[in-house]
């Protein structure tokens, strides 16, 4: 095995780059699948060798292995968050969540006035919002470092990006949908007549939301582009 030139290296960016790959998992699995296989041949056959692999990971085959993986992430990140959701479910934790269902009952019973209910429902989805900037931050960052590198186009992104991207905004939406809904149809403020005790527990279930949310995105960042 021997170490491939700047020359050849940069060689292998521009064949790749050509193939308009835009998830930077599927960019960087064909990168280095490239640079392993030529790193087992002389220099002499580095031309031939980087042809056949081009007849191997075509256009259409890089895109294939693109949506396969984008398809799958989808399945991957919910199935993950479930996992940690019912992780948390053992005999403590749910000791733990009627804790938290009586911590609620009692916040309920003391919120005196509409604002207050309005400001304990809107607390967890302002942590959201913030957990949702320093994860575009940051993926930003890691994605910046790899089109420097690719000299690849505006296009790239991780593909765990999106859909977990989704699924920080989903709540906010879905909340702010049935207030909207209530209200358009059936003349209802939803803040005005709801329950405190079933704001204060919507609030807890969400704050359970988006620590799940969190530790899946703490253990998807250590081996992907988020």
């Amino acid at each position: 095995m021997r170490n491939l030139t700047d020359i050849e290296l940069q060689t292998i960016k521009g064949t790749i780059v050509r193939k308009e790959i835009s998830s930077a998992e599927i960019l960087m699995e064909v990168y280095d699948h490239y640079v392993s296989h030529l790193q087992e041949f002389g220099e002499d056959d580095f031309d031939d060798q980087l042809e056949e692999l081009d007849e191997k990971f075509t256009y259409g085959y890089c895109h294939a292995l693109q949506a396969k993986f984008n398809k799958d992430i989808r399945k991957e990140i919910g199935v993950l968050q479930w996992k940690v959701v019912k992780k948390n479910l053992c005999l403590s934790r749910i000791l733990y969540v009627l804790g938290f269902i009586m911590i609620a009952f009692y916040l309920g019973s003391n919120v005196k006035n509409e604002k207050e209910g309005a400001i304990m429902m809107v607390a967890p989805l302002l942590i959201l919002t913030v957990f949702h900037i320093y994860f575009l931050f940051k993926s930003s960052r890691r994605i910046k470092k790899m089109k420097e590198s690719m000299s690849q186009a505006s296009s790239l992104q991780s593909s765990l990006f999106y859909p977990f991207s989704e699924r920080m905004y989903l709540p906010v939406i879905m909340a702010y949908s049935i207030v909207w809904f209530a209200d358009l149809m059936f003349d209802v403020q939803v803040l005005s007549n709801i329950a405190p005790q079933i704001a204060a527990t919507f609030s807890i279930l969400l704050f359970i939301y988006v620590i799940s949310l969190m530790e899946v995105w703490k253990i998807k960042s250590k081996t992907s582009l988020i």
